[in-house]
This record gives structure tokens, C-alpha cells and sequence, in this order.
């Protein structure tokens, strides 16, 4: 049984098999646009047989058929093309669809273990690296194959002696091209991870400069960065230069077999050799013709192969992140209360013997750092595997606010439509409308590495987006953790003021009003103790 390839079972599992466009239009254009060529290539060579050897004009039939074949192939060659970048559009449209449902669906709980510059390579490297590899790499995968088996049975029928010395050394390109590539896609991969983690560095410093400057570590961390980026370097030489050793080696054996075939013609037609079956001069060139089209097919896909490395490493950063996200339970309806006996989840570790949550409750889940806040949270919202989660439709503020490198409008809306007096109404409930309409472009500005909004401002963005999905259930974690003691204030009156008729789970380690709420979870030694108002 054939081995399947890992990656298209990963691509299968986690899209689907009917969800991306068939490649199969993509193969047919492809090949029809190469026989199209054999056969032209055929028509010169009868030509040339009149021509040179019977002394002879050219039949009409052979030009009309040489026209014809060039022809033929210049259509699909455009038809390719054209295919192409649909195909390319249509999966690009699909999967970014794909992460904006997963991205609506868990945003908070990814935002918890991933920096903002890892969710610009995944929308910006990860989703084209895929969709490059699916539209060029698989396509050539069949295209290499179909061709060089036409190919060489058009060369065994002209000449089965050609044909044989062809299907004897042709294996050794295939075979060097998957020894060069596989220490390519090695090294790929280590300068993928240089620059993924040089990215965040660089983005992390961003935005800690007016922490640097007070501290005065810009010389420390300008040292850091430089040994971050010379290692960067070296990493995407050693990558350049093994890119240019597969591409040499390939040119190197395609260029000896054709220059042995060029020979052993030649000398057939000068009566030097008598091997295997007479060669004429038609058969010759269009033999000679050929055997660069059967190899040129295998150089190509080896000079795709590093999109399947880069399809690789989009693959460990995209893994479960397209596939189709669960509706939200109960999304429509009331919350009507949650009570759980027995409580648990298995990692991290947490364990509770009774939770109980009522419909305009507001909890306060205080413990140390590493307890495991933020996983109950998750667990509760159905992030994580647990014994129990909300049964409706709840909204999560984290600690840090994230978002993707497109426009503030769709920043806040995240693929729902809203009106522009809805999402006014909301950036003034938030003290924001001001703000954004003084940006540049308004809701139009598009957020980057270094947004031109302050922690407190972008954080006040996340409350309105919440706002504008209606929940009746807030989760909170640790929301102003980032910020001074004057902006946590303002940005707790503010969320108070905002979800004063919500049910609300408000973890923080910063003091807090406890007249706001009704009961408070304690997590401590992996254990979740619920306490009555009242408990200090």
C-alpha cells in the first residue's frame, strides 16, 4: 500500500476534502500544454527531415500542424496561468475564512500562549506558503509524472534502446533531488524558527520602549538583537546555498544525459555506432527534442521543493486552527445559569467539588500566579477539555489585546456585519469614539507591529469589540495587568460601568472594588474553592 503523504493527510484532516478547489482543471491544462509541445516538437522534426534530408519542401499538412500544436500549447499555457491564480485566490479566500471562524471562535484563549507577530506570519507566510504548495508543488507532483511516462514511451517506440538508457539513469535525478532537499527543508525550518523568533523580539521591544528607556537597556538589548539577526544570517545563507547545490545538481545530471543522448545520436546518424534499432534523422531530432521536456518536468518540481518545507512549518503553526469552528451554544438565547459538581480538567491540573454561577453574578477568581486562572477561564468557555463548560454564547478579555494586521473596522467587527452607528455607539460607550476618528483613516487605519494607540486604548478596543457581540456572560482575565494604577482605575470603572446587567468572571491580581461582586473563587493547590460574599 503506498505511503500517503503526511502533509495532504494533515491539509485533508483539518480542511476537509471537499472544501479546497480540485487541482484536476490545473493538471489537465498543465499536461495538455506539454503534449501540445511534444507533438510540435514532432511536426518540426518531420519538417526538417523533408527540408534537409529528401530535399523536399515542407508538407502543407506538417506546417499546419506545427502552427496548430504551438498554438494549442500558447492557449493552455495562458489557461494555465489564468487557472492558477483563480485557484490560488479561491484557496487563499477559503482558509483565511477558515482562521477568521476559529480566530472569532477562541481568539482569547490562542492570544494567551502566542504573540501578536506570530498571528502576522500565520496571515501573512503560513496561509500563502500552503496555498503555494497545493497550487505548485502538487500540481507538478502528477505533471512530472504524466509527462516523462509519455515522454519516454514515445522515445521507446522511435528507439527502445534510447528509451532504456533514459529509464536507467533517469531515476538518479529524482533520487538526488530528495537527498538535496531534504537537508534544504531541514534547514528551512531552523531559519523559519530564527525568524520567527527574531520577529517576536523585535516586536516585543517595540513595544517595550518606554519601559527600555527608563531602565536604560537600550545598549543590552541592541547587543541581543544584533546576535538574533547575524545568526539569522548565517542560518539563511547555509539555506541559499543548499537551495543553489539542488539547482545545480539537477542542472548538472540533466545536461549530462542529454549531452549522452546527443551523442550517441550523432554518432548512430554518422554510421560510427550500430546499437539498437536504425535512427533517422526524424526520429533523431525529435528524440533530441524531447529529452530535455521529460527532464525539465523533474527539475521543475525539484525547484518546488522548498514550498513543501514551508508548507511544513505552516502546517505545525496552523494545526487545528482550520478547521470548522463549533457553533456558539445557546448563542441566541438568555443565560440561564451554570452550576458543576465535580469539576475538572485535566491540564493543567484543577479540580472543584462545586461551581455555581447565576445569571447577573459577578465572581472574583483570585489565587497565585500559575494556579491556573487563566485555564479555568478557558475550560469554562470551552477552550479546553474539561468536565464541564458554559452551555451560551460568553465573550473573553484577556490581558493583552490582538490584532491582525487589517483594517480597525475589521478589527472590532471580526467578519460580522454592524453598522456604523453600531460600532459608534459602542466606541463611545468605551471613551474611544474621539480617538479613532482622529486617527489618519479613521475605522479605516489598519493596525500594524506598533499601533498608534497606547496599552489603555487598545485594551478599551478589545471592551468594544465584546460589546458589539452582545454576550450575556464576560469572562475577564486579568484585563488591565499591563497597565499603571491610574489607567486600571479608569479601565475597571469603565468595564463595570459596561457590564453592570452581565454575568461576569473577573480574574486579577490588582486590588479591586468588592462591592461589585457576589461571590469569589479561590485556585490554589490545583483546587477551585468557591466562597459566599462576605469571605475576605
Amino acid at each position: 500500500m503506498m505511503r500517503q503523504d503526511p502533509l495532504k493527510q494533515w491539509l485533508r484532516c483539518e480542511v476537509g476534502s471537499d472544501t479546497l478547489p480540485p487541482l484536476t482543471p490545473l493538471i489537465a491544462t498543465g499536461v495538455c500544454k506539454e503534449l501540445a509541445l511534444i507533438a510540435a516538437f514532432g511536426a518540426f522534426a518531420g519538417i526538417a527531415q523533408q527540408w534537409m534530408i529528401d530535399g523536399q519542401p515542407a508538407s502543407s499538412s506538417l506546417l499546419i500542424g506545427l502552427c496548430v500544436a504551438l498554438f494549442v500549447s500558447w492557449v493552455f499555457q495562458g489557461i494555465d496561468i489564468r487557472l492558477g491564480k483563480a485557484l490560488r485566490l479561491r484557496q487563499l479566500t477559503t482558509l483565511e475564512k477558515r482562521l477568521s471562524e476559529q480566530f472569532r471562535a477562541r481568539q482569547h484563549a490562542l492570544v494567551s500562549t502566542r504573540t501578536v507577530y506570530h498571528w502576522q506570519m500565520v496571515w501573512q507566510k503560513h496561509l500563502p506558503a500552503l496555498v503555494n504548495w497545493r497550487t505548485d508543488y502538487c500540481v507538478q507532483q502528477y505533471i512530472a509524472v504524466i509527462i516523462p511516462l509519455v515522454v519516454l514511451l514515445i522515445i521507446a517506440y522511435l528507439n527502445y534502446f534510447i528509451g532504456l538508457m533514459l529509464l536507467l539513469t533517469l531515476p538518479v535525478v529524482p533520487l538526488f533531488m530528495v537527498i538535496v532537499g531534504k537537508g534544504a527543508a531541514y534547514l528551512h525550518k531552523r531559519e523559519f524558527t530564527a525568524l520567527a523568533r527574531l520577529g517576536s523580539l523585535f516586536s516585543d521591544r517595540l513595544m517595550a520602549l518606554p519601559l527600555l528607556s527608563a531602565l536604560g537597556a537600550h545598549p543590552r538589548q541592541q547587543r541581543q538583537m544584533e546576535q538574533a539577526s547575524d545568526a539569522l544570517n548565517k542560518r539563511t545563507m547555509k539555506v541559499v546555498s543548499v537551495a543553489f547545490l539542488s539547482s545545480t545538481v539537477l542542472d548538472f545530471f540533466s545536461t549530462l544525459a542529454v549531452a549522452l543522448i546527443a551523442v550517441f545520436i550523432g554518432f548512430s546518424l554518422l554510421g560510427e555506432l550500430q546499437i539498437g534499432p536504425e535512427i533517422s534523422f526524424f526520429s533523431g531530432l525529435w528524440i533530441l527534442l524531447s529529452t530535455p521536456l521529460l527532464l525539465s518536468q523533474l527539475k521543475k518540481l525539484g525547484q518546488f521543493y522548498h514550498q513543501k518545507a514551508q508548507a511544513t512549518a505552516a502546517s505545525e503553526a496552523l494545526n487545528g486552527l482550520l478547521k470548522v469552528a463549533l457553533p456558539a451554544k445557546n448563542a441566541d438565547g438568555p443565560f440561564s445559569g451554570f452550576y458543576a459538581r465535580e469539576f475538572e480538567l485535566k491540564t493543567p491540573t484543577l479540580y472543584a467539588s462545586e461551581l455555581t454561577l447565576n445569571p447577573g453574578d459577578w465572581i472574583q477568581v483570585s489565587g497565585p500566579s500559575g494556579a491556573g486562572k487563566t485555564a479555568l477561564l478557558e475550560s469554562l468557555a470551552g477552550f479546553r477539555e474539561a468536565s464541564h463548560a458554559l452551555d451560551c454564547y460568553c465573550v473573553m478579555l484577556s490581558q493583552q489585546a490582538v490584532f491582525l494586521p487589517d483594517s480597525l473596522r475589521e478589527n472590532l467587527c471580526l467578519g460580522t456585519e454592524y453598522t456604523e452607528q453600531q460600532i459608534e455607539s459602542v466606541l463611545s460607550d468605551v471613551e474611544m469614539l474621539d480617538v479613532v476618528q482622529a486617527l489618519p483613516e479613521g475605522l479605516d487605519t489598519r493596525m500594524g507591529d506598533q499601533p498608534a494607540l497606547s496599552g489603555g486604548q487598545l485594551q478599551r478596543l478589545a471592551l468594544a469589540r465584546l460589546l458589539l457581540k452582545d454576550a450575556d456572560v464576560w469572562l475577564l482575565d486579568e484585563p488591565t495587568a499591563h497597565l499603571p494604577e491610574t489607567q486600571h482605575r479608569v479601565l475597571c470603572e469603565l468595564i463595570h460601568h459596561c457590564c453592570k446587567d452581565k454575568t461576569v468572571i473577573w480574574v486579577s491580581h490588582k486590588p479591586l472594588n468588592e462591592a461589585w461582586f457576589s461571590s469569589r473563587w479561590e485556585v490554589t493547590n490545583q483546587h477551585v474553592e468557591q466562597y459566599c460574599r462576605g469571605i475576605q
